[in-house]
């Protein structure tokens, strides 16, 4: 501040010591409240979070269901060949 007087740390500075460390509401980052708020956030995302599951799920199921579709097709084709062949021969 200007005026040469002297400086008051308030509130955030002045409890950190001037503010050399960076400091969260929990405390320092390898702090034991921090950790476990770090392995609460991981258990949920194993736990709660089923999309990388789902997502898993709705791949193989269309992958699946192309892969029945085309086998589908291609019989479908046979068939129409066949019946072709049949007509040109009576004919």
């Amino acid at each position: 501040m200007s005026g040469g007087g002297t400086e008051t740390l308030v509130g955030y500075e002045a409890a950190t010591g001037g503010g050399d460390k960076k400091r969260d509401s929990l405390g320092t980052t390898g702090s034991p409240a921090h950790l476990i708020i770090k392995d609460l956030g991981e258990i949920h995302s194993r736990l709660l979070d089923h999309r990388p599951v789902i997502q898993g799920e709705t791949r193989y199921f269309v992958k699946e269901f192309e892969c029945t579709q085309l086998l589908t097709q291609s019989v479908d084709s046979n068939r129409g060949s066949r019946n072709e062949k049949r007509f040109i021969m009576t004919i």
